[in-house]
């Protein structure tokens, strides 16, 4: 018999379209796609996530509030007590909008800043003006009482602003995830990407920030791309250790066309597993031969990770960053671990890794951490 995967967590593309042209976009959003589901296709979808056991899906785009059907499936989502995660660039909204977005009761309104400064955040997103708009959208959504979540990713065009970022966010009660910009779309050079030391400095940023601050006024985590196995970096993500990549595993991607995918961010053709008007969901999901690169198929670490002693329980890291760095899977190079073995000899590394395990990082403020994320805002 073969093994049962549980689906816990969709990323719904809902449109490709989007108001903003964001340089780092892995989608390349701006157009929407041709064939883009209707809303019966929408409602069947809805329905199919709730018969395969989907716990929480987060719409976003492109832009999900431009979408005419926005509204009608996020209350579908609700009505059938799934989760709701909502991420918007923060820039299409109106005076009715907090109050609708609230009698939803998402788990999470997440928006983009990508700068401290109105300069770099522009930049970034192609159209000035979007500065003001989403940090005034962000402080209208907190006033309503919305949980607010704020995306930053991390490239050279921006890290120097990870600071004044800290202190635009410090004690608002907004859940802060830190990412890493990828190579995957067609506008964003190579030459932005972070490289080894830069994104390891991220990591110690996001640990100098679980140490110094109080966790209510400075709830942080590091999105899937930041890990893995540090001696020094402890818990940057919701979970005591990585569990290696859930592509397939916990997650699916669906694009706006019906493509399904594992993740989103594994934007390339040759992962896509079906077409919803083909299959079903349920049928794609519980098909044993899907998703294999990461269910089934022998898991062989590539050069990044030959010979390391963590592999058979890490597969080699996320699956995005190690096909956009490498062009192959289960061969992350961006790994903390490997990175500290250049930094660091056998007894550095066994004193840093003794010294952490009495920094604090308790499993009750990992457990903050995962309500805090999780919507709740006491």
């Amino acid at each position: 018999m073969s093994k049962k995967f549980n689906l816990l967590s969709c990323v719904w593309e809902l449109t490709l379209s989007c108001n903003l042209n964001c340089i780092h976009c892995g989608s390349t959003a701006g157009k929407k796609r041709d064939n883009e589901l209707n809303l019966d296709e929408s409602f069947n979808l809805c329905e199919d996530l709730k018969k395969t056991g989907c716990r929480s899906v987060a719409l976003m785009g492109g832009e999900p509030l431009i979408h005419k059907n926005f509204w009608s499936i996020a209350e579908k989502i609700r009505e059938l007590n799934m989760n709701l995660c909502i991420i918007t660039n923060g820039t299409v909204y109106d005076d009715t909008t907090f109050k609708k977005l609230k009698s939803l009761s998402p788990e999470a309104v997440a928006t983009s800043l990508d700068g401290a400064s109105e300069e770099t955040h522009d930049k970034i997103r192609g159209v000035n003006g979007s500065f003001k708009k989403t940090t005034n959208f962000i402080n209208r959504a907190l006033k309503e009482g919305l949980p607010v979540s704020v995306i930053t990713t991390v490239s050279k065009l921006n890290i120097s602003e990870l600071n004044g970022l800290k202190d635009f966010i410090k004690g608002k009660k907004i859940a802060w995830q830190i990412q890493t910009a990828g190579a995957e779309g067609e506008r964003f050079p190579a030459a932005y990407l972070l490289d080894e030391n830069e994104f390891y400095s991220v990591g110690l940023f996001i640990e100098m920030l679980r140490n110094n601050y109080d966790i209510s006024d400075m709830p942080v985590i590091g999105a899937h791309d930041m890990g893995y196995n540090s001696c020094v970096i402890k818990h940057t993500a919701l979970y005591e250790k990585w569990p290696g990549c859930q592509a397939g595993m916990s997650v699916v991607g669906i694009r706006s066309n019906g493509d399904v995918l594992g993740c989103l961010s594994l934007n390339n053709e040759k992962f896509i597993e079906g077409n919803l008007r083909n299959r079903s969901l349920y049928d794609i999901w519980n098909d044993e031969n899907s998703f294999s690169y990461n269910r089934t198929d022998l898991k062989k670490p590539g050069k990044s990770c030959s010979g390391c002693k963590y592999f058979s329980d890490c597969g080699g890291g996320c699956m995005e960053m190690s096909f956009m760095k490498t062009g192959e899977l289960h061969n992350d190079p961006y790994c903390f671990y490997r990175i500290e073995k250049k930094l660091f000899n056998p007894i550095k590394r066994y004193f840093l890794s003794f010294r952490s395990s009495f920094s604090g990082h308790s499993r009750e403020r990992l457990e903050f951490l995962n309500k805090f994320f999780g919507g709740t805002r006491k």
